[in-house]
Order: structure tokens, then sequence, then C-alpha cells
């Protein structure tokens, strides 16, 4: 069975006040492991990074307990309640670790679900400087209609899982977007210009989605698009907070880089704190 990542910082362990630290717990798929970052990815089938946002909230929010289950490749059901498969042996569904007293939930969910990645490969080109024009292609157009449409359900139902176990949490829902920007660039995204256009609005299309949700459920949305911009796939290496099909970093593919990753602790921290 793949382990856990549990972190008790070392003053919880000795201050008699540690029982009044935040009781958070991490949920989602690859965009919360951070697969590749670092040497922890390496253990275990789930490959939970200590540079994944969950880590860096954990730190700054002092954390006791913490509890990080997210896993590479999870999607809706994993999170709730079917075992996830991994290279090490299964893993359980990750609400098994939340508890009545948990006070933070964070969860990153939904790309899994919906393949987007696959959705999204119609718009790219074989050579610099193509246009696949899949911004006017009726089949693209229409899966990624079926596939907002299946997502919303989806997640307002492992949101309201999530709140049965844990009743007094605040449960935040990490969003999606940032790997794409307003251009193409060969070969990390392979796409006309218009066409990223496209596809960054197909992720606000699905960031409206997942925020829909998260108020149907009575949860919040963390939109980690704010103050993106300059930082997509296409970014310079140093400013790229998102890999694109070819990464540059140790980074996974189409994946947040480790500032990526930094940028989404922050935003989930100022959710927490009540910042926008």
């Amino acid at each position: 069975m793949a382990a856990v990542s549990m972190v008790w910082p070392v003053t919880a362990m000795s201050d008699p006040g540690a029982d009044q630290g935040v009781r958070y717990v991490a949920l989602g798929d690859s965009r919360a492991a951070g697969p590749y970052l670092d040497a922890a990815a390496m253990i275990g089938g789930c490959a939970r990074a200590d540079a994944g946002y969950p880590n860096l909230v954990a730190g700054s929010l002092q954390a006791a307990p913490f509890v990080n289950v997210a896993c590479a490749g999870a999607r809706s059901e994993n999170v709730t309640s079917v075992p996830q498969q991994t290279s090490t042996g299964p893993v359980p569904p990750q609400v098994e670790s939340l508890t009545p007293d948990t006070d933070l939930v964070t969860l990153s969910i939904g790309g899994n679900d919906i393949r987007w990645s696959d959705i999204v490969s119609s718009c790219y080109t074989e050579l610099p400087g193509g246009d696949a024009h899949c911004r006017t292609d009726p089949g693209t157009t229409s899966r990624m209609d079926t596939a907002l449409a299946s997502l919303g359900p989806k997640v307002t139902a492992t949101l309201a899982t999530i709140q049965q176990r844990a009743p007094r949490a605040r449960v935040m829902l990490v969003g999606h977007g940032g790997v794409f920007g307003n251009r193409g660039c060969w070969p990390s995204i392979p796409t006309s210009d218009a066409d990223a256009v496209f596809v960054t609005n197909f992720f606000s299309r699905m960031n409206r989605v997942l925020a829909g949700s998260a108020s149907a459920a009575g949860a919040e949305f963390v939109d980690v698009t704010v103050g993106m911009q300059g930082h997509d796939a296409c970014a310079p290496s140093e400013q790229r907070w998102y890999e694109g099909r070819q990464s540059l970093s140790l980074a996974r593919p189409l994946h947040p880089t480790a500032a990526g990753m930094r940028h989404m602790a922050e935003r989930v921290t100022a959710a927490w704190y009540g910042r926008r």
C-alpha cells in the first residue's frame, strides 16, 4: 500500500497547545501531488512531492496534524469510494483520511475525470506555425461541452461526501488552468495563437463549472489563475509556473512547476485568511 504523507511539526509534539493547530487534510490528483518535483515524489505510487502546494500550505498555516493523500491520476471516485490502483499497490478512497474534527480540506480534482489533455490534443499541430483550427471544429466543441456537463455533478457529489466526513471543515476546491495562455509556442504549446486562446477559454469554462459545484455544496472555490498572466507554459523557463508538453524543469509535462505550486499555495493561504 502506498504511504500517506503525514507531517507533524516538531513544536506540535512538545507544545501542550498544539491541539489548537489547523487540522488539515489534502485530497486530489497530480496538481496537488506534484509528481517528479523532488525526491519525495519518487516514494510510493502517488508521487507526492514536498514541493506540492499542500505541504506549502501546511507550513504556512502551521497545520498540526497535516495529512496529504493526494495521488497522481486520481479521479473523483478515488476521492470518495473507489480504491486507486498505483504502481505500488492500491490506496484507499481519500476521504477515509478525514475526521469529524478536520478544520481544512483542500481538493484538486476534475482533470482526470474529463481527460482534458486528450480533448485539447486536437488543437496541436505537427509543425511550428501550423493551425489546427480546433476552435472551429464541431467535434472538439462537442467533446468539451459533454465533458463539462458531466463534471459539475461529479464534483458536487464529491464535495458533499467530503463535508459529510468532515462537517466542521472549511472545504476549498482548487481550480484549474495556467498551462495555456494567449499564444502557442513550439514545442511546449504546439498550437496557433487563436487555438491557444480557445483552450484558455475552455479552462475558464471549467473553472466556472467548478465554482458552481463549490457554491452548490457550500464549499469555497480557489481561483489559481489570478495573477498567472505571463507565467504560462510559453513563458521563459525561469518565469514559468506551468510546463507544457515539453517540460524544462523537474515538473511533469502539463503540470505546475515548483514556482507554480508556490503560487497555488499562496492562493489557498490567502483564501484561508479571507484575502482575495
